[in-house]
């Protein structure tokens, strides 16, 4: 696979965790106000935990590959563009985190 496509898939990747993790985040925010405490809300903010972080590094890899791929050919790739596009998502649930943290006094 050369690494053009490689690109592409990482950046397709990365869109598609990031949207998910968004997801995860709503999903755990109903149950734990629908069900309160159980094993539920903490499976579900669990999976969002890990989706969280995942989706984090998976983004920081694409960013760097996409934009040594950029840079090479002096064009913006399609890799990058779903990189960047995937990032609202992603930059809205760690913010959503932080505030939370902050709110509660953490």
């Amino acid at each position: 696979m050369d690494k053009k496509k490689k690109n592409s898939n990482l950046g397709l990747a990365v869109l598609i965790i990031g949207y998910l993790t968004l997801i995860a985040w709503a999903l755990a925010i109903f149950i734990s106000i629908k069900l309160g405490i159980g094993w539920e809300s903490y499976t579900a903010v669990g999976l969002f935990g890990l989706l969280l972080i995942a989706s984090g590094i998976v983004f920081l890899i694409s960013l760097i590959s996409n934009m040594r791929e950029s840079r090479e050919n002096n064009r913006m790739s399609r890799g990058l563009i779903h990189t960047i596009v995937s990032f609202p998502p992603i930059a809205f649930c760690y913010v959503a985190v932080l505030v939370k943290a902050l709110a509660e006094g953490h």
